[in-house]
């Protein structure tokens, strides 16, 4: 007589499966769009000065990265698309995540002149968590 397999097991094998989907290596390739407020000539002007550029690509393992510059969208500013191209392959939907952080960065460096970042923070403490010395 075969072993019968529990409702239970089955579910959790199920969801296994569809979570594993989720996250197995996907493409290396993603793109995201964004509305920046700028001219054309300013937002490629930032793009294409390399501490502009290497602060909106700063910790992503890029390989090759790429921007289009649309029309002006009405009081929105104009749509653009930054596509990048991965190192390695990441989970599936990390490729869009990345995308975005970057199209973001490349939006507050244009709409304010400066990437935020927290290194200059001055809450941050070197010994922040440990017990102060007597």
């Amino acid at each position: 007589m075969a072993p019968q397999v529990p409702e239970t097991a089955r579910a959790v094998v199920g969801k296994a499966r569809e979570t594993y989907a989720k996250i197995r290596p996907g493409d290396t390739s993603g793109r995201r769009a964004l509305p920046i407020r700028g001219s054309g000539e300013e937002i490629e002007a930032a793009w294409r000065d390399p501490a502009g550029r290497a602060a909106v690509l700063a910790g992503l393992a890029v390989a090759e990265a790429s921007i289009d510059v649309g029309e002006q969208d009405r009081d929105f500013g104009r749509t653009v698309t930054l596509s990048l191209q991965l190192e390695a392959a990441v989970p599936s939907m990390a490729t869009q995540l990345l995308a975005g952080k970057a199209v973001r960065r490349l939006k507050a460096l244009v709409e304010t002149g400066e990437v935020p970042t927290t290194d200059h923070n001055p809450a941050y403490r070197a010994d922040a968590g440990e017990e102060a010395l007597a």
